[in-house]
């Protein structure tokens, strides 16, 4: 059974890395599949996972989270911990998982880089790599542009 978000929501505090760990490593178990494998499935490092498993990651990007889920072959947001649970309904990071989910891996590298920049801007740390598309830019970035 995989561990959801929902303690969170009753004042208890809630790490999502571990809560990923957690349901990654479970899920591996239950299918018994290493980790080393599913790294190699998800396009990893091959010691992508086993970092995770020994707390050397302790955040993974969602795009790591996002590709585990796909070799994997189940929603991301069953390993954050936010499906099949009551608060999913209404958490937006599910809901902003489960888009992002949909997107192409390109379009998924240009919002992870978007948002980089924009926190890197609001945080005035040094600034990402620039978007190489010049068809999408910031102010004219919308859903359906995604």
């Amino acid at each position: 059974m995989l561990i959801c978000f929902c303690a969170s929501k009753k004042g208890v505090v809630v790490d999502v890395s571990e809560i990923f760990r957690a349901n990654l490593l479970q899920l591996l178990k239950d299918r018994k599949i290493s980790a080393a494998s599913v790294s190699r499935k998800a396009g990893l490092n091959i010691r992508a996972v086993k970092d995770i498993e020994e707390r050397r990651a302790k955040s993974p990007r969602i795009i790591t989270i996002i590709k585990l889920a796909e070799a994997l072959e189940v929603p991301a947001q069953d390993l954050l911990g936010l499906a099949k649970c009551h608060c999913a309904a209404t958490d937006d990071l599910s809901d902003a998982v489960q888009f992002f989910s949909t997107l192409p891996t390109e379009q998924r590298d240009l919002l992870v880089t978007a948002m980089r920049q924009l926190v890197n801007a609001v945080n005035k740390e040094p600034t990402a790599p620039v978007l190489t598309q010049p068809s999408v830019t910031p102010s004219r970035m919308s859903p359906d542009t995604l």
